[in-house]
Formats: C-alpha cells, sequence, structure tokens
C-alpha cells in the first residue's frame, strides 16, 4: 500500500542527499574550475538540513536509516539525540576544564570532527541541562558546516513544552525552523502498531519450546529486518550495554538491563532512546532477587510512562513472576500497567 506521508519524506531526503553529492563534487573540482575562472556557485550555504516529524509508527527512523545509509562513512554520525547531548556535554566540559575562551566552539569542533552530516533520531528535550545549551552549541555546529537531519514525534514548536526556563530554549526553535527544512511525514497507517496488535507481548519459556525463534523473528519484523548491532548507552556516567539495537528498538537480556545498578531515572532515560524493547530472559523474582524486581518495576514504569512497547519471555506468566514478600504490594501494580501497556499497543491481546 503507498504511503503518501513516507513519499513525500523521501523526496525530500532524496533532494538533501542530491545537494550533498553536488557540494561534495564541487569541493574536489572547484580548484581546477577557479582556474578557469568558472567556479560553480557555492550551495554550501543552501544546505541546513531537514526536520521530520509525526507520529509513531509512521516511519521516521527507517528513513533516516536508509538515508544515513546511502553516505560516505566518516562523512555523518548517525546518533540519538540523548546520546548525542551526553557527548555535548562531556565536550563542554572539557573545554571549561582546559580553560577554552568559547567553550562551546571548542567543543563543537571537537564534536563534528567524526562527520559534518548529524543524523538524529528522536530529537525530544526534556532535561534543562539540555534546554540550556543546545541554542549556542548547535550555533557553533552550524557555523562549523554542520548539516542536520532530525526526526521527532514533535513539531519543532512543540519541544520542551511547558519546560523550565523555555524562554532560553525559544532561540533553538526559531534555529530550527530557519535554518532546516521541516516537514510533517502525514497521518497515515502505522505499520509497527499494525503488526503488534497480531501478538502476543509475554512468552513464557516454559510453555514455549519455540520461544527464542519466536522472539528472534518478533524483533526482526520490528526492526524490518534491518542490521542490529550491539550499543552501549551512558546513563549518569554508566555504561549500560545493550546487545542489539536496529533504530530506535532493542533486543537484550533481562541482566543487561536490571542486573546492573540503575534507579528509576535512568529507565526513563533508556525509555527515551527507544520506541520499544524486546527483553529475554526474565527470572522467577524472589526474595533473593529483591533488587532485580525493583529494578524491573522501574523499568516497566519508565516505558509505561512513555507510552513504549515491551515484548518480553520469562519463566512464568506475569502473575506468577514475582515470589518475593518485599514488593508483593508494588508488583500488582506492574502486573496492571502490563495489561494496560498489552491493550493499548497490542489491541486486546491474551499474553
Amino acid at each position: 500500500m503507498a504511503d503518501d506521508g513516507q513519499a513525500q519524506a523521501v523526496s525530500l531526503l532524496n533532494a538533501l542527499f542530491q545537494a550533498l553529492a553536488l557540494q561534495k563534487t564541487q569541493a574536489v573540482t572547484g580548484r581546477w574550475q577557479k582556474l578557469f575562472g568558472r567556479a560553480s556557485p557555492d550551495i554550501s550555504a543552501t544546505i541546513s538540513g531537514l526536520y521530520l516529524y509525526g507520529g509513531v509508527g509512521r516511519g521516521k527512523t527507517m528513513l533516516m536509516d536508509m538515508f544515513a545509509s546511502c553516505l560516505d562513512a566518516g562523512s555523518y554520525q548517525r546518533l540519538h539525540f540523548h546520546d548525542f547531548m551526553v557527548m555535548a556535554h562531556n565536550a563542554v566540559q572539557a573545554a571549561r576544564d582546559a580553560g577554552a575562551t568559547d567553550p562551546f566552539i571548542h567543543a563543537a569542533e571537537q564534536l563534528i570532527k567524526a562527520g559534518h552530516i548529524i543524523c538524529f533520531d528522536e530529537m525530544e528535550v526534556r532535561d534543562i541541562a539540555d534546554a540550556m545549551i543546545v541554542q549556542r552549541l548547535f550555533t557553533a555546529l552550524w557555523n562549523n558546516g554542520m548539516v542536520l537531519i532530525a526526526t521527532s514525534n514533535r513539531a519543532p514548536d512543540q519541544l520542551y513544552l511547558n519546560g523550565l526556563h523555555r524562554d532560553r530554549f525559544l532561540p533553538f526553535i526559531e534555529q530550527i525552523k530557519s535554518r532546516l527544512t521541516i516537514h510533517e511525514i502525514a497521518g497515515g497507517p502505522d505499520w509497527r502498531q499494525q503488526y503488534l496488535a497480531d501478538i502476543s507481548n509475554w512468552h513464557v519459556k516454559t510453555l514455549d519450546d519455540d520461544c527464542t525463534a519466536r522472539l528472534d523473528t518478533i524483533f526482526a519484523r520490528l526492526i524490518d529486518n534491518q542490521p542490529a548491532v550491539p550499543e552501549t548507552v551512558v546513563i549518569a556516567a554508566r555504561d549500560v550495554r545493550l546487545e542489539k539495537v536496529a533504530g530506535d528498538v532493542a533486543d537484550t537480556s533481562f541482566n543487561a538491563l536490571c542486573g546492573v545498578p540503575l534507579g528509576a531515572r535512568d529507565y526513563l532515560v533508556l525509555a527515551d532512546r527507544l520506541a520499544g524493547l524486546v527483553i529475554r530472559d526474565i527470572p522467577i523474582l524472589g526474595d533473593a532477587e529483591q533488587n532485580e524486581a525493583r529494578r524491573f518495576m522501574w523499568l516497566i514504569d519508565a516505558f509505561y510512562d512513555r507510552g513504549r512497547f515491551l515484548i518480553a519471555s520469562a519463566e512464568q506468566p506475569v502473575e506468577t513472576l514475582y515470589t518475593g514478600s518485599q514488593w508483593a504490594f508494588e508488583f500488582d501494580r506492574t502486573c496492571s500497567r502490563l495489561e494496560e501497556m498489552a491493550r493499548a499497543r497490542f489491541g486486546n491481546q491474551n499474553r
């Protein structure tokens, strides 16, 4: 079925790609042309980038991945917005520690070395620390030749809505609107939602001999068979390793997320990074696993709060998964939230 909203976005991405290719050609041939006094007009000033926004499941991440896959290695950075901001804060602080006259200019010079075409997935500003530096940092990045391609669920004017000191963030919104081509991927079928509506979100290993293969198939469908690679997310100076990530969906073990010392706010960072999660091998959670149980509850709270989806494999149905005493009351809410997530994201499915 044709998707007009995606087709229009593809046209814009193709036009941007062609402009970048022409810019590259000019860079190679410019000196030769100038020898004959016939240098081509410099189009670099006209290439600032593209901002794509639209609802969940409209293919923004897929389009971004397709675009990035066509770029030359070393010319681009493909990042989640949160991960880039972690790098940015570190670069600004390092510049300050080094006594740089303008730490934002120095940080921008360092950040852009990895590639001047910067592809952001899921631009979403929630942290006041990010909101307070983006305008100065991104001005410096654009002055260093950055081309920005960003996706978001929100229109630019909706970014950091109702955030603390939002007036200081508004100049960045104006930068986006003046420098980038803004395009809404118009409403249409949510391909991922349609698939999720037909599958279970809880798979009991003891009842399903093909549980591992089943989740492999589900993950492959969710990422449209794109290549998946490990990814390390830095949260509060801790490295959290996700075993397989493609776009905005991760597939990883329970131990990787709940067997490490993370707190409630850390799981919100993960929920901001991801649209959904396949989490495997959730054990029975008894008195000996109180810490892991508490982290699992925080994980579910975060994904519930952000409206994300979750597919899991576990040793038991969720109602009988927790056998401890300390969190019995709280775990009932976790069960309820998982049921609500199933109804909201996948339709009225039996787990």
